[in-house]
C-alpha cells in the first residue's frame, strides 16, 4: 500500500469513528473513552486481518480446496481473536465477573460487531479484486490497441516501400530517352506506333515523376488514364469499353495514382473484348468531389492471380487522407466486379 492509500484510510477511519462516538454519544449512551479506542483497534484489526488474507487466498491458492480451508482459517481466526481480546479488556481492565459478563445477549453482541467488520472486509477485498481486475483488462485491451494500431503502421509502411521499391527498380532517364528515341525512329514511317509510344513514354513519366506529396492535378491524372486506355485499344482491335473522363478539370488535384490502379484492375481482370459485355468506366466531378465508376465482367479464363495489393493501396491512402470522408464500395460477384469511390478534391491556385 502507497503513501496515498495509507492517507485515504486514516480520513477514512477517523471520519467513521467520530460519526459512531457522536452517534452514541447523542444516543446517551456511555462512552469509557480508553474501551472506545481499544474496541475501534480491535474492529480495524479485525478487518485488516480478514481484507488481507482474502487478497493472499485469491492470488496464491489455486484450488477449491485451499481457499475454502484458508477463507475457514480466516474467519474462526478473526472471530476468536476479537472476542477474546474484547472480553479479556473488560475483564483486566474494568474488573467484569467473567460468568456474569459472557450472557447470551453479550456474545450475541461480540459477534454481531465482529461480523459487521468481516463482511465489511470482504466486500472490500471483493471490490478491490474487481478495480485490480478491470485495469488489467484495460492494460491489456490498450496494450491490443497500440499493437493493432502498430501493425497498420507497419503495414502502411510495407505498402509504400513496396510502390517504392517497384519504382526504383526503373531508371526514369533512360526509359524516357530510351522511347523517345524510339518515337524519333518511328513517327513518320508508322505514326501509328509513334503515337502509341509518345502515350507510354507520357504513361511513364507521369507514373514514375508523380507528385511527392501524394497529390496530382486532376487534369494530369486522367490525361494519364486516357493515355493507358488508348494504349489498351491500339492493342486491341476491338476494345468494348464505355467510358467518360471529366473535362472540367482547373485547379483541382487527386490522390495520385489511386484512380489509374482501380482502371487498371478493369484491363488486368475483366472482359474488354466482348461487346456483349462492355465495361462502363465513369469519372465526374459533382460539388467538388470526385466521382468514380466502374462495372465490368470478370474474365475467370484469365490465370492472373490478385494479390490485392493495388485495393490495400487505395483503401490506405484514402483512409490516411480521408478518414472519415471518402466511399469505397466494391460489389463483386462471381461474374461482375463493380466499384464506386467517392472522395472530396483538393484545390490549388492555377496562373
Amino acid at each position: 500500500m502507497d503513501r496515498k492509500n495509507i492517507g485515504i484510510h486514516i480520513i477514512v477511519w477517523t471520519a467513521y469513528i467520530l460519526y459512531e462516538v457522536l452517534i452514541s454519544y447523542f444516543a446517551g449512551l456511555d462512552l469509557r473513552p480508553l474501551f472506545t479506542v481499544l474496541s475501534f483497534a480491535i474492529n480495524i484489526a479485525v478487518f485488516y486481518a480478514t481484507w488481507l488474507g482474502f487478497m493472499f487466498i485469491k492470488e496464491h491458492k489455486r484450488s477449491l480446496i485451499a481457499k475454502v480451508l484458508g477463507i475457514t482459517f480466516i474467519t474462526l481466526f478473526t472471530l476468536a481473536v476479537s472476542a477474546i481480546l474484547k472480553i479479556s479488556v473488560e475483564v483486566f481492565l474494568y474488573h467484569k465477573n467473567l460468568e456474569a459478563y459472557l450472557t447470551h445477549y453479550q456474545i450475541t453482541a461480540l459477534v454481531m460487531r465482529w461480523l459487521y467488520f468481516y463482511i465489511i472486509a470482504v466486500g472490500f477485498s471483493f471490490a478491490q479484486l474487481a478495480a485490480k481486475r478491470d485495469k488489467e483488462v484495460y492494460r491489456y485491451n490498450l496494450e491490443r490497441m497500440n499493437m493493432l494500431q502498430e501493425q497498420e503502421r507497419l503495414k502502411k509502411n510495407a505498402l509504400q516501400a513496396e510502390l517504392n521499391l517497384i519504382k526504383s527498380q526503373i531508371n526514369p532517364h533512360f526509359v524516357f530517352n530510351t522511347l523517345g528515341f524510339l518515337h524519333s525512329k518511328t513517327y513518320k514511317a508508322m505514326p501509328d506506333v509513334g503515337k502509341s509510344i509518345l502515350m507510354l513514354s507520357n504513361i511513364m513519366r507521369h507514373a514514375l515523376t508523380g507528385s511527392e506529396e501524394g497529390y496530382s492535378t486532376l487534369e494530369s491524372e486522367l490525361n494519364y488514364i486516357h493515355d493507358f486506355i488508348r494504349i489498351h485499344d491500339e492493342r486491341n482491335e476491338s476494345l468494348s469499353m464505355e467510358y467518360r473522363l471529366e473535362q472540367n478539370t482547373r485547379g483541382k488535384k487527386v490522390i495520385s495514382l489511386i484512380l489509374i490502379t482501380l482502371v487498371e484492375n478493369i484491363f488486368k481482370h475483366g472482359v474488354i473484348k466482348d461487346p456483349a459485355k462492355t465495361a462502363v468506366l465513369n469519372i465526374e466531378v459533382i460539388d467538388n468531389e470526385l466521382v468514380f465508376y466502374s462495372f465490368n465482367y470478370k474474365n475467370n479464363n484469365k490465370k492472373v492471380h490478385s494479390n490485392k495489393i493495388g485495393i490495400e493501396y487505395v483503401k490506405q491512402k484514402l483512409n490516411e487522407l480521408y478518414p472519415d470522408n471518402h466511399s469505397l464500395i466494391i460489389s463483386e460477384t462471381e461474374q461482375t466486379y463493380e466499384c464506386k469511390l467517392k472522395f472530396p478534391l483538393k484545390r490549388y491556385e492555377t496562373t
